[in-house]
């Protein structure tokens, strides 16, 4: 399992429900959180690893059980707030790309997750507020094709691009 680069066309595209009666989701798991903290991120989509199936891992501050992992399978949105905020987001398969995004504040979701043995499958409902619903909707929406880039305009993220090719000029010379 490797992280994918974009612009790759995996990143694009909705994937499917992850089948419980067919996998484990364990062995994913593992080898997704490898790969998160090595990329020292706060949350990582199956897709971007190339596993299109809807599962994804986040760093919570809700959650203290595998060091702050929370495991994300079939995740259904219930509700969001009506209130937003602009917030600074970065991605792991957009390295250096950062851009302020504008998402709910907080969102009820129903998702499949692992037991703290991660043995067993679970069904939660759970209320994500601030960063870790920035990182929800974020993972959520990569199940879904969505990048961040689609949530700004083409000018803030032309200049962002700007920004990026900049400082990666100035980390070489």
């Amino acid at each position: 399992m490797e992280l994918i680069q974009g612009p790759h066309p995996l990143l694009s595209q909705a994937v499917k429900p992850f089948d419980l009666e067919t996998m484990h989701p364990a062995p994913v798991v593992l080898d997704m959180l490898d790969i998160l903290k090595q990329e020292q991120g706060l949350g990582l989509s199956a897709n971007q690893v190339g596993f299109p199936f809807q599962i994804f891992i986040m760093r919570t501050n809700k959650n203290k059980t595998h060091g702050d992992i929370t495991t994300v399978i079939n995740p259904v949105i219930k509700g969001m707030s009506n209130e937003k905020e602009k917030g600074l987001e970065g991605c792991l398969s957009y390295p250096d790309l950062f851009l302020k995004v504008n998402r709910p504040v907080s969102v009820i979701v129903e998702f499949d997750t692992l037991t703290s043995d991660m043995k067993s499958v679970i069904h939660v409902e759970e209320k994500f507020d601030g960063l870790d619903a920035r990182v929800f909707l974020h993972e959520y929406d990569h199940l879904h094709g969505i990048q961040y880039m689609n949530r700004v305009s083409k000018l803030t993220y032309d200049i962002a691009v700007r920004k990026r090719k900049k400082l990666r000029r100035q980390a070489v010379g």
